[in-house]
């Protein structure tokens, strides 16, 4: 048990990595889908063909657009350069295409 933890603890290290994208800045005219492709569908696979599952309270733009403005702890990264139509327009593509629990 001893061995596998540090190979494990690396692994999830990796993973998280992988998602990290602080940085990310679509190109200009990319839809809301590529946004999602390019800077979520690495974390969030899709659900019964939907992009995800969303809770009744992350079930609006708002909501959308504060999570992936702000981030929430280690799952979710920010994505501070997502600003007005780019970041509008995923929260929307986001809504449109989800499953809510």
């Amino acid at each position: 048990m001893k061995k596998k933890l540090p190979l494990l603890l690396g692994c999830m290290l990796i993973v998280l990595s992988g998602c990290s994208r602080d940085k990310y800045m679509p190109n200009a005219g990319a839809t809301p889908e590529v946004i999602f492709k390019e800077a979520c569908a690495k974390c969030h696979s899709p659900v019964n063909g939907k992009v995800m599952a969303l809770s009744p309270e992350m079930a609006n733009v708002d909501a959308i657009i504060e999570r992936v403005r702000n981030g929430k702890g280690f799952a979710m990264p920010a994505f501070p350069n997502l600003m007005g139509d780019s970041v509008e327009g995923l929260a929307q593509y986001v809504l449109e295409n989800s499953a809510t629990k």
